[in-house]
């Protein structure tokens, strides 16, 4: 199982946002709560059961939209949950912007990923002259799932 391996790096619980059944679990987990954030990857069709999962004032960061751009979105749910929606992108952000982040995440977390603390699970290192054979193993089955979009870093 994929995300068996999230466990290890401190996850109470990781869920498969294609199981029709995820958000009871989440709900089931949180005592019929939800969570207090998710940082959704996916978007698309999975923007109400996102809704569902929260917590009533809790957040949603809307980091990609690798399930699409454009779905069905509850807005009486995201009402009554009160939640706080926020889209964010690196794309429409002057270069300040981007310094000014980066400079925050050095003084928050360089500290411990220098440290190695806080580290990504790492499948295999390639080579630069190996980009290729890097592209092809991340595409393939042999690369875990959850470490093909770091396959190529």
């Amino acid at each position: 199982m994929r995300r068996g391996r999230l466990n290890e790096y401190g996850a109470d619980l990781a869920v498969d946002s294609s199981d029709p059944g995820w958000v009871d679990q989440v709900l089931k987990a949180t005592d019929g709560n939800g969570v207090d954030l998710i940082v959704d990857q996916v978007s698309g069709k999975v923007a109400n059961q996102n809704l569902a999962a929260t917590r009533i004032k809790g957040r949603i960061v809307n980091v990609g939209r690798l399930g699409g751009t454009r779905a069905e979105f509850n807005f009486d749910l995201h009402a009554a949950r009160r939640i706080t929606y926020v889209g964010v992108t690196f794309r429409t952000r002057t270069i300040e912007e981007i310094r000014k982040i980066f400079d925050e995440v050095r003084k928050d977390i360089w500290g411990a990923v220098e440290s190695r603390k806080l580290q990504l699970p790492i499948d295999r290192v390639f080579a630069f002259d190996d980009i290729g054979k890097a592209f092809e193993h991340m595409e393939s089955q042999q690369a875990p799932r959850q470490d093909r979009r770091d396959a190529v870093a």
